[in-house]
């Protein structure tokens, strides 16, 4: 076997260490306070690095796309049925029911469905190409499977994810080759399903508020729905050039709520400064833009659509997590890819890069993916 991209891996793995390092920093006087060990964050990010490490190995190593094609049908029914399951007797947190207990860990179903869907799409997609087959052959099943998906999500209730996981689809639709007036429709369906969710979630709808408040008046509501991006742009805003020094942040001793998972880049800006914080977004950077390569070079559609959804849905959570810390976008809970606290979402951003790399160990020198898909919109 030809080697991969071994820039993929060297990202990943730096990210994750990059997130060990400021789980540790950023939750330790949490878990002080709550657990009563220091260490506890850190141990059970260890724990879930040295398995996620494994599985990205074993995917880049041992994963056979042929039987990752032909399983993908059934992957995003399993999945299907763990999100009914979480739905039905999940366990609740913050008033959201997303996580399944397995042990020393919990499981999200909504980070194994965002994944098989991805795989789902790339094998429908390769058999009926939407270009071919028009609107309602060939764009319309796809959309209703990942509608189907995303509203289960949506259930527990996530509607970033959910959402995220709409335009992941939308987008490789576009890669696989359908017409942009074909697209138009799933546009407008989307934005009547953010609109119905965020009038049956009132939750949804006060965030949503409190943004716009900050984004067109520069108001926060520092005491209420605000103090997250109030406690959030106060350390982005104290780290200055080179930051206040690793372990020193004044926000993570309980100002700043879930500063090891939401909010981790707020406490690297402040911590680590302009400088440390342009590093993270440069090698996020260029983690994506090596896998948009990988999708670019391929020439077989299952792989080039498997590796454009999954670096595109890594780059979507990266986005909406930084722009939530700055003010960018409502608060949506979501973790920063590689970075954030968190076990599933870890595993299978992981398992994601493995999958990567061994499409990248099959591809040519050409930018096979680029010449199709544009000289479709020339025909």
């Amino acid at each position: 076997m030809m080697r991969g991209d071994r820039w993929l891996l060297a990202l990943a793995l730096v990210l994750t260490t990059a997130g060990l390092v400021m789980v540790y920093s950023s939750g330790s006087f949490y878990a002080f306070v709550h657990y009563h060990d220091e260490n506890y964050f850190l141990r059970q990010q260890l724990i879930r690095t040295v398995l996620g490490v494994a599985v990205l190995f074993g995917c880049a190593r041992f994963v056979s796309l042929r039987r990752l094609e032909a399983w993908a049908p059934t992957l995003v029914a399993g999945a299907g049925v763990l999100l009914v399951v979480v739905v039905v007797m999940g366990h609740m947190s913050k008033g959201a029911t997303r996580w399944l207990r397995m042990g020393f860990m919990s499981l999200q179903p909504t980070d194994l469905a965002r994944l098989a869907t991805v795989l789902f799409l790339a094998w429908w997609l390769k058999r009926r190409p939407v270009g071919e087959l028009g609107f309602w052959r060939g764009l319309m099943p796809p959309l209703l499977m990942t509608g189907l998906v995303a509203g289960l999500i949506l259930k527990q209730p996530n509607l970033s994810s959910a959402g995220l996981l709409l335009m992941t689809g939308f987008v490789m639709l576009f890669l696989s080759g359908a017409p942009i007036r074909h697209l138009l429709a799933p546009v407008g369906a989307g934005v009547g399903f953010v609109a119905l969710a965020l009038a049956t979630h009132p939750y949804q709808m006060g965030r949503v508020q409190t943004f716009l408040a900050f984004l067109f008046n520069g108001q926060v509501d520092a005491r209420e729905a605000g103090w997250q991006l109030n406690q959030s742009l106060i350390a982005i805003g104290s780290g200055g050039l080179f930051g206040r020094g690793l372990g020193a942040g004044m926000q993570k001793l309980l100002f700043l709520p879930e500063a090891h998972t939401d909010f981790i880049f707020s406490i690297i800006a402040e911590e680590l400064g302009l400088l440390g914080s342009t590093a993270l977004l440069v090698a996020l950077g260029l983690f994506l833009w090596r896998g948009m390569r990988v999708a670019a070079r391929c020439s077989e559609p299952f792989a080039a659509l498997v590796a454009g959804g999954l670096t595109v849905q890594i780059g979507l959570y990266a986005l909406a997590n930084l722009a939530v810390a700055t003010g960018l976008a409502p608060t949506t809970g979501l973790p920063l890819p590689f970075v954030s606290y968190g076990g599933s979402a870890l595993l299978v951003n992981l398992a994601a890069v493995g999958i990567l790399y061994r499409i990248s160990a099959l591809n040519g020198e050409t930018e096979a993916l680029t010449r199709q898909r544009w000289s479709r919109e020339a025909a």
